[in-house]
């Protein structure tokens, strides 16, 4: 029999077992050991691959875990769905969700590009480093999304051949993951990373900048998380003083930002250079998760529709909550008007009872089921407001208020509301100026799947969401570990407390 390597096999993997059920993933492909990673196609073939497991494992996660444990949004109406669990607060280890393995997979996806791609036959050095590059910051990515839902994770930085003869690892405490593997990794994606490469699609040197400064923030370093957002202005410009050449900019027209979400991608033709920026101009879009059946498989097709909802009229699972409905209401029966409760929403019935989020759709506009599997989708997992939201919160937590504020008045300009700024004077500790810019950051980017992370990180869930849901502990920061991966972990892990 051939020695076969399963690439795509998930890295935290079944060790120890004699069957691949701990993950419950079959391997996608299996490739001869001396057939793969042999040259440019074959590398390429296996960074495609990276990015198309990412795109599966956060379809529904990226809600799951960003959004619907927060206060973002309540149940359109009371019907089953994990999405119903989360907002209730009524977690269970068979959620979808609470499951690791597609994550993993692409870890393990990332462990073989990263041991391979060096010894690959490829003459463009930079090219081959930028490949590797790719690898390095996706594995850093999937582990941060990992301790942020789940805390103490494994740890698998070798790719896993033969998942019998693999090793069960323990669960490594979330500030050494973060310090140890997570920042570590995206500092050589930099040190590597091709700066031409610009495709939103996959990571270019301005995403490593943001993931990097974002797990920084995580490890409460602020003043080396300062200075990667300082060195992401260098690059590539400020907001107030943007470079010519820059593909990423802050976009200050509200208008050309709505037109980013919602039709930039309409009738391009898909593409794999990472040296042409699909979008064709400059725009706020920094990384983001392409969801397009015809480009990325039966699999990576938007939940866009089934979510925040379709269109003036039209159901969605969930609605805006009461008190972010509350907040965009006040601000439009005041003058100036803020601008995103026209671009940012739209009534989920025609009675306007409640509001879906619509930034990914045309204003007043209604999709069909039928074309919602097609469309051009993507999820911004950063985007350029990220980065002067983060630097904010930064500049709050180091004491520089006034910096602070100044940054948070560039996004208050772009929604018409400049005027309504806060001032120092209107604080009287540093976590009301935190408190302050959360907020500002939960009106800009509801629906971005940032929410439940910045109450996570800021040690805000209880406060915020025991009013709203029972959570009465800090422990519930954390999502439950599935059973499914207990059960067969030979007692490897303990379940989170509280679960």
């Amino acid at each position: 029999m051939k020695n076969i390597i399963r690439y795509a096999m998930a890295a935290l993997l079944s060790a120890g077992i004699s069957s691949c059920s701990f993950i419950n993933v079959d391997p996608l492909s299996e490739i001869p050991k001396d057939q793969m990673w042999q040259n440019q196609r074959d590398v390429n073939a296996g960074i495609a691959e990276i990015y198309s497991s990412f795109r599966t494992a956060l379809r529904s996660n990226y809600f799951s875990w960003g959004e619907m444990r927060s206060d973002n949004f309540v149940l359109y109406q009371e019907l089953p769905s994990e999405f119903r669990n989360l907002i209730l607060n009524q977690m269970t280890t068979d959620l979808a969700c609470t499951n690791w393995a597609s994550l993993y997979k692409v870890i393990s996806n990332t462990n073989f590009a990263i041991k391979n791609i060096p010894g690959a036959d490829i003459a463009d050095q930079a090219l081959k480093d930028d490949y590797l590059a790719q690898a390095y910051a996706m594995r850093g990515l999937c582990y941060f999304y990992a301790v942020r839902v789940w805390g103490a994770v494994p740890v698998y930085l070798e790719p896993v051949d033969n998942i019998a003869n693999a090793e069960i690892k323990g669960r490594t405490p979330m500030e050494e993951v973060l310090r140890d593997v997570i920042i570590p990794d995206l500092e050589m994606a930099e040190s590597l990373v091709n700066p031409s490469n610009v495709e939103r699609k996959r990571i270019s040197r301005a995403a490593i900048y943001c993931i990097l400064a974002d797990a920084q923030m995580w490890l409460g370093d602020n003043e080396a998380a300062d200075a990667t957002i300082d060195r992401f202005m260098a690059a590539y410009g400020s907001p107030a003083a943007p470079k010519s050449n820059s593909k990423y900019i802050f976009e200050p027209d509200i208008v050309k930002l709505k037109n980013s979400f919602v039709n930039h991608l309409n009738g391009v033709a898909g593409d794999n250079n990472p040296t042409i920026d699909e979008y064709g101009e400059p725009n706020e879009f920094i990384f983001v998760i392409h969801q397009n059946i015809s480009e990325a498989g039966l699999n990576n097709y938007s939940m866009i529709w089934n979510v925040y909802g379709c269109g003036m009229g039209q159901g969605s699972t969930v609605v805006l909550s009461p008190k972010l409905q509350a907040i965009y209401e006040e601000s439009v029966g005041k003058t100036p008007v803020d601008l995103r409760f026209e671009n940012y929403l739209c009534g989920s019935k025609s009675s306007m009872e409640s509001y879906q989020v619509h930034k990914y759709m045309a204003n007043g506009a209604s999709v069909n089921y039928q074309d919602v599997i097609n469309c051009e989708t993507d999820y911004p997992v950063y985007r350029y407001t990220d980065v002067i939201l983060m630097q904010a919160e930064i500049k709050a937590k180091l004491d520089k208020w006034q910096e602070a504020l100044n940054l948070v008045q560039f996004v208050l300009n772009r929604a018409g509301v400049a005027s309504k700024i806060a001032k120092i004077s209107d604080f009287s500790t540093r976590d009301e100026l935190v408190d302050y810019i959360l907020d500002q950051k939960q009106i800009e980017q509801v629906g971005e799947a940032k929410r439940w992370f910045d109450l996570v990180r800021n040690h805000r869930v209880v406060e915020v969401m025991n009013p709203i849901n029972g959570i009465d502990s800090q422990s519930q920061e954390l999502f439950p570990i599935n059973q499914t991966i207990l059960d067969l972990s030979q007692g490897a892990y303990e379940q989170n407390i509280g679960y």
